[in-house]
């Protein structure tokens, strides 16, 4: 009933410089769900391992909600209570993240030349700020879907009318700050959405794709190209690999991932109710 793809290139920017992909994304399809993540890791001197913090996002995060949508009465606890259980969620992606960050840390010490790469940032850094990174995870499920968003990027949705809209965003990026995990009150950055109506599709993306599109009508059209493509995953992957490409080298030149998960099957229309907060 669920597929899902990702897809990530490494910024034009990145490649003439030399510098690593910081983006990651990452999906995981089940029966009955299936669960997109995203992560955009910082480019700033001080996250100069943040590619290794999106990739630790990105697994966590799907890890997480596997656990999560695996309960048998995992949607009656949601729908008794989809604010606390989402917050929860919130609070447990961001400590298993710092946990996995700090244990990864321990694992794999500063090599001489990173350790340069702190003094030369200002010295003695936290450990979370060096792995910085955004997350976006989105879950679409027989009856609901939902979705978190901390830090810049996009999410989208697709709904059963064939509407493509961004429900939430991050309300507190904007010129070269954005939200992260590494923030010390990142809690209270999380933005979330759910609803009760059936939606065929979810998108989650980092901002390297929203950035290379003229206006939001145009990065929303995109997802419904996409759309036009489900259930042809070779074909999907190789657009978006060759279509990405010419966007990182044409426009930002950042890294660009998407993450997206969709229905296979028809769903009976309900009538359902949207949140988002």
């Amino acid at each position: 009933m669920f597929r899902g793809l990702h897809t990530t290139v490494t910024g034009d920017s990145h490649i003439r410089k030399g510098i690593v992909c910081q983006d990651s994304a990452g999906v995981y399809v089940a029966d009955s769900f299936a669960i997109a993540v995203a992560a955009d890791g910082h480019g700033s001197a001080k996250h100069f391992r943040s590619d290794a913090g999106s990739r630790i996002a990105v697994k966590i995060t799907i890890e997480l909600l596997k656990n999560y949508m695996s309960r048998a009465d995992f949607r009656e606890q949601f729908w008794a209570h989809p604010e606390f259980i989402l917050s929860q969620m919130e609070k447990q992606i961001l400590m298993k993240w710092r946990e996995a960050v700090e244990e990864y840390h321990l694992e794999n010490p500063l090599t001489e030349e990173e350790e340069e790469k702190q003094k030369a940032a200002g010295g003695n850094i936290r450990t979370a700020v060096i792995y910085g990174s955004t997350v976006l995870a989105a879950v679409i499920a027989d009856g609901f879907a939902f979705g978190l968003v901390l830090g810049d990027g996009g999410f989208v949705v697709l709904d059963s009318a064939d509407r493509l809209f961004i429900p939430v965003e991050d309300k507190n990026s904007h010129a070269n700050y954005t939200s992260s995990l590494c923030n010390t009150d990142a809690i209270h950055f999380f933005e979330h959405w759910y609803t009760e109506e059936p939606v065929r599709a979810l998108f989650v993306s980092t901002d390297g794709l929203f950035k290379s599109f003229a206006s939001e009508e145009d990065f929303l059209k995109y997802h419904g190209l996409l759309a036009q493509m489900f259930g042809d995953e070779e074909r999907m992957e190789k657009s978006l690999r060759r279509n990405f490409e010419k966007r990182t080298r044409e426009g930002s030149g950042d890294d660009i991932s998407i993450a997206f998960v969709y229905r296979t099957g028809g769903e009976q229309r309900n009538e359902g109710n949207t949140y988002q907060s």
